[in-house]
């Protein structure tokens, strides 16, 4: 195989990196409409709070290319790594993307981010409704402790927890864990909140069961929804419902606060780190979005 492809794909990635710095036309890169929207409406986000991007960095990480008759599809993961300047303070926010180049005689034709297929169980509305014990459900939320947990794992899997592939809801439940709240329910699937490895409660893993178990008042996690996203502290969760219909898709952790007090977070699936919380720039984000704050409290 000839390897000019690899500098078509590194301008790309060049390319990808000057937009962010002011660089680069948009309209040059070979994106669909999705992703020049995705891009835009970052762009939008930053400005609206007063924000720039001082310094971006973007690189490729598991390459892999493959031949199909004429063309040339490369497989990789994307790593973008934005130094944002808001008001006096620095946040770094990371993201990893798998995506998807299609390069045609040494010239990149489409570059597409790669979507994941939610699981059939994600269908799941809600969990059995018993009541967890008092004494699994007395304890103190380290929200220090989980907030470290979220940054440590936010771009790799801990192997000691279930592998899925719609990953959003796993991380958060092993956030919280890590927070100090305790399992129960075992070995009923529509029982509570836990995990075993090989097999877990629906509210573990599944987005639109964790978020209705997150408004159970006599549940093992113990939380209280909020109005707004800034009532929300370092540890707190948001669930997404991007379409409005009442199915909720997307969990995030709040690990960190920006100028103004906005939450920002971390999520899996497409992996980020101190990613605004409102998702505007997401691939799913639609004008219908509907979101729910919780604050995880402490339970005696």
């Amino acid at each position: 195989m000839r390897v000019d492809w690899k500098n078509a794909f590194q301008k790309h990635l060049t390319m990808l990196g000057d937009y962010w710095v002011g660089n680069a036309d948009l309209h040059k890169m070979p994106l669909d409409p999705e992703e020049k929207r995705r891009f835009t409406a970052k762009s939008k986000v930053l400005k609206e709070q007063e924000a720039e991007i001082e310094r971006a960095r973007v690189h490729a990480t598991n390459v892999r290319a493959t031949s199909k008759r004429e063309d040339l599809v490369v497989d990789y993961c994307l790593v973008m790594q934005w130094l944002i300047k808001h008001q006096s303070t620095f946040i770094l926010e990371e993201r990893l993307e798998k995506r998807q180049s299609v390069l045609r005689h040494q010239r990149l034709v489409s570059d597409a981010l790669v979507p994941i297929l939610a699981k059939e169980e994600q269908k799941f509305e809600r969990e059995s409704g018993e009541k967890a014990p008092l004494e699994v459900r007395s304890r103190t939320y380290d929200r220090l402790a989980a907030v470290r947990y979220a940054d440590l794992w936010w771009n790799r899997r801990n192997p000691q927890y279930p592998t899925v592939s719609d990953d959003c809801t796993n991380y958060i439940s092993q956030c919280l864990h890590a927070g100090g709240i305790r399992m129960w329910g075992n070995p009923i699937r529509s029982r509570g909140w836990w995990q075993q490895r090989t097999n877990w409660s629906f509210s573990w893993t599944v987005a639109n069961a964790l978020r209705w178990y997150l408004s159970k008042s006599d549940g093992v996690i113990g939380a209280a929804e909020k109005s707004s996203a800034r009532e929300l502290v370092p540890g707190d969760v948001i669930c997404y419902d991007f379409e409005g219909d009442g199915h909720w898709n997307h969990n995030t952790m709040v690990t960190a606060l920006d100028a103004n007090g906005e939450p920002l977070v971390n999520a899996h699936t497409y992996d980020a780190r101190h990613r605004s919380w409102a998702y505007r720039d997401s691939p799913a984000w639609t004008s219908k979005i509907q979101y729910k704050f919780f604050h995880i409290r402490d339970q005696t």
